[in-house]
């Protein structure tokens, strides 16, 4: 299973879709604001869209989690079971 979240890391929202993610052991792909999260230790399944990282003036030696373009991320959709993109 793969979470698509983009709100930012200080709303309810993040932190509901991020609880979730957690319980169902999912991938979590972090895209638009949910970027700055990445800037604290993550797990290894953390996702971060390179773009979006650069668009909010990230790079990627200061995030954790991995970098990945939008056709990783379209690969990763295609083989993921289900995919959660609600927040």
């Amino acid at each position: 299973m793969l979470f698509l979240i983009a709100s930012a890391p200080d709303t309810p929202e993040f932190k509901t879709a991020i609880q979730m993610a957690g319980d169902a052991r999912a991938d979590v792909c972090l895209l638009q604001n949910a970027v700055y999260a990445a800037r604290t230790p993550g797990n290894d399944k953390l996702y971060v869209l390179t773009d979006d990282m650069k668009l909010r003036g990230l790079s990627e030696d200061k995030i954790s989690g991995i970098p990945i373009d939008y056709d990783r991320l379209v690969d990763l959709m295609i083989h993921a079971d289900k995919v959660v993109g609600l927040f």
